[in-house]
């Protein structure tokens, strides 16, 4: 009677549990009905799809197809088009699909699947009245090999344009290596691609002595021939200004070339320079429309040039064109070099006037660099002004880097040393970088929610990319959150979660909330916590410093390798682990496993740290270069200040570091934790920096 009276309990258990999930899942789906209408149909034949359902899948995702909202609708039809089995079908739902768009992201599905059965006519009927000089490349592509299977008569024509009106690259190169008789100039073009300067050169006079049709693409391709394949760099400058003068046809590019062939002759700067001014007055495109890319790239280059001659030189030549470049943040390099020379030479006034000079102009990063530099020159009394009140211009300064409105690493300095409080620093770090034209786009935004409401991660980070500029805060954190939330399970979401919160930190359309955040805590988290937690006492590494140098590194990808073969979270070289494996006694590691990569990463650090003394920047640096240049540019730092006496701060040394990769690692390290540090540790500006910049 016991029994029967467990087993009818144990049963009602069953039915209540069951009663009771079914009822939740039905208040879920009505309440996904309420907010996706028929959208809803979308993400449950998605899954539907997914379990091998199909034939309930369709019909969810014709329902779908009429959906409210247009993206969904689109997308709805796009997963029907690939659900078809035969090859007929697929292709008239594909065929479909772009009659209803006419727009390359339905073309290119259509072209590849026609293609992929030799469906060659009906690929030439499709692509009619392309331009193959600014569609998708691959739609041109597929064209063109269309074309040469069908012998049709045009090829010859629309595959000189395809060659020569564009940039030649993969694609052109293998359909040009299949044929067998090709114009002299594709030829010549294929070479250069290759970077057969040797060969190509003979056919560039050739082209040019012949009056062949010049294009942007043709000129930019016979400059960088005659400035990689020839030693006669100032006979070659001389031919191109002479042609350039000759011509209204893409004349930026041989001024261009002209200017940087003249740069590699010896004592013809001058005529460099000149060069480069009338490359900035025809950079245009082929409307003969200003062209703002080119206008800055000679212009990064007459910078260069200008820098390579004298730092007092390139100071005149910013002073000038300071405020007539288009894009500031594509001079940050440019300006970091110049920063580095005009320390490393002691031109200490210069450097004060020159962040006068760019406050207004350049890169808020670039602007707050120069200003808490100089800032620090005055405070160390290495710069001695007779016309200034040098602590007040100091006070000024700093604050103008604390208000930059740019990445942490100089506005956290700056709060350090003029002592701002952790309430005054979260309100001063509200706003980083304004997105002022931020449009929303609610159509992608529901879309993107729908794949995190209904549990597809893996959809979420490729449709953000397509519309990442049109996606709002409050919508990144939720997706950021979700993404990270499947982090535990599959851990490359963690990257796609950073990636996806940091961006948005930086382009945010309003301003923070604060330190709370979750835009913040999602760009700058804690992952793998237990780890390095675990591997951090044991080593007696900083927190804070781990999780900067672990986001710094790989943001927290695991699976990382990068060209130089670093592997994993910490980015270690398979030596370095050897030698680490062989202190801890290990025969056996994997480096893409997160435990064995944060326990190698943590102890090595510590290493560093221990064998410079304590010193947590170096260490960094070591981290970076290796502990050998570290040691030597530190032994030589003291040496390079006239009648200084004792070691130059830490904050500049960092700026006076040879190596530009190692600068901005040891800034973004430290900027990062010092975020860690107010976000998790309770530790003020002033804290964080102390502990880690000594």
């Amino acid at each position: 009677m016991r029994k029967k009276a467990a087993l009818l309990s144990a049963l009602v258990s069953v039915f209540l549990i069951m009663n009771a999930s079914c009822s939740r899942k039905k208040q879920v789906e009505e309440s996904a009905q309420e907010k996706y209408g028929r959208g809803t149909e979308f993400f449950m034949g998605l899954r539907s799809m997914q379990m091998g359902e199909e034939t309930k899948g369709k019909r969810q995702l014709r329902a779908a197809s009429r959906s409210e909202n247009p993206l969904i609708a689109r997308r709805a039809k796009e997963e029907l088009a690939r659900s078809e089995d035969g090859m007929d079908t697929r292709i008239k739902a594909l065929s479909d699909l772009y009659e209803e768009y006419k727009d390359e992201a339905a073309l290119l599905p259509l072209c590849r699947e026609l293609y992929a059965n030799n469906e060659y006519a009906k690929i030439i009927s499709a692509t009619e009245g392309l331009d193959l000089a600014v569609c998708h490349n691959n739609i041109a592509y597929y064209r063109l090999r269309s074309m040469n299977e069908k012998h049709d008569s045009r090829f010859s024509k629309e595959f000189l344009v395809w060659c020569t009106e564009r940039p030649f690259d993969r694609l052109q190169y293998s359909l040009y290596s299949e044929l067998a008789a090709v114009p002299k100039v594709v030829r010549m073009l294929s070479l250069i691609y290759n970077r057969n300067y040797g060969s190509a050169l003979p056919l560039t006079k050739e082209f040019m002595d012949g009056g062949g049709r010049m294009t942007a693409q043709i000129a930019s391709a016979i400059g960088k021939c005659l400035l990689y394949g020839s030693a006669e760099s100032a006979e070659n400058a001389a031919f191109l200004e002479k042609y350039a003068a000759t011509t209204n046809t893409c004349q930026f590019y041989f001024y261009f070339y002209a200017a940087r062939l003249y740069d590699r002759a010896k004592g013809m700067r001058d005529k460099a320079g000149e060069c480069y001014k009338a490359a900035l007055a025809t950079a245009k495109d082929v409307s003969g429309k200003a062209d703002d890319k080119l206008y800055d790239n000679a212009l990064w280059y007459y910078f260069l040039s200008s820098l390579e001659a004298s730092p007092e030189a390139a100071v005149k030549v910013l002073e000038r064109y300071r405020d007539k470049w288009h894009d500031p943040y594509y001079f940050d390099d440019f300006l970091d070099s110049l920063s580095y020379r005009l320390l490393s030479g002691q031109f200490w006034g210069l450097y004060v006037k020159t962040a006068g000079l760019l406050k207004d102009f350049a890169s808020k990063e670039s602007a707050a660099k120069f200003c808490y530099v100089s800032a620090r020159l005055l405070q160390e009394g290495i710069y001695k002004p007779k016309d200034m009140d040098a602590e007040n211009e100091a006070f000024s300064l700093m604050n103008a880097a604390l208000d930059s409105g740019t990445d942490f690493y100089y506005r956290m300095l700056a709060a350090s040393r003029l002592g701002v409080g952790r309430t005054e620093l979260v309100e001063r770090l509200r706003l980083l970088r304004q997105d002022r034209e931020f449009l929303r786009n609610e159509d992608a935004e529901e879309l993107l929610l729908g794949y995190a409401d209904f549990g597809f991660p893996e959809k979420i980070y490729d449709e953000w990319q397509n519309y990442k500029d049109v996606i709002g805060m409050d919508t990144v954190r939720k997706l950021s959150s979700f993404l990270f939330s499947c982090g535990k399970n599959q851990e490359g979401y963690y990257t796609q979660s950073i990636r996806m919160a940091s961006r948005k930190l930086f382009n945010s359309e309003a301003g923070l909330s604060g330190l709370d955040d979750s835009l913040f805590t999602l760009s700058f988290p804690r992952s793998f916590s237990a780890k390095v937690s675990e591997y951090c006492t044991e080593y007696k590494v900083d927190e804070q410093l781990m999780y900067a140098l672990i986001r710094s590194e790989s943001f927290f990808d695991p699976t990382v390798i990068s060209s130089a073969g670093a592997i994993g979270l910490t980015q270690l070289m398979e030596m370095t682990a050897g030698d680490v494996a062989k202190k801890l006694k290990l025969t056996k590691y994997d480096l893409t496993d997160s435990a064995t990569n944060i326990r190698f990463g943590s102890y090595y650090i510590s290493e560093m740290i221990r064998r410079l003394d304590g010193s947590q920047i170096l260490a960094v640096f070591a981290y970076n270069a290796g502990i050998t240049r570290v040691r030597n540019w530190a032994l030589s730092s003291r040496d390079e200040l006239k009648g200084r006496e004792s070691a130059l701060p830490n904050d500049l040394f960092l700026e006076m570091l040879p190596i530009s990769e190692t600068r901005e690692y040891g800034r973004k390290v430290v900027g990062a934790a010092s975020i860690y540090g107010l976000l998790y540790y309770e530790l003020s500006s002033e804290e964080v920096i102390s502990r880690i910049m000594g």
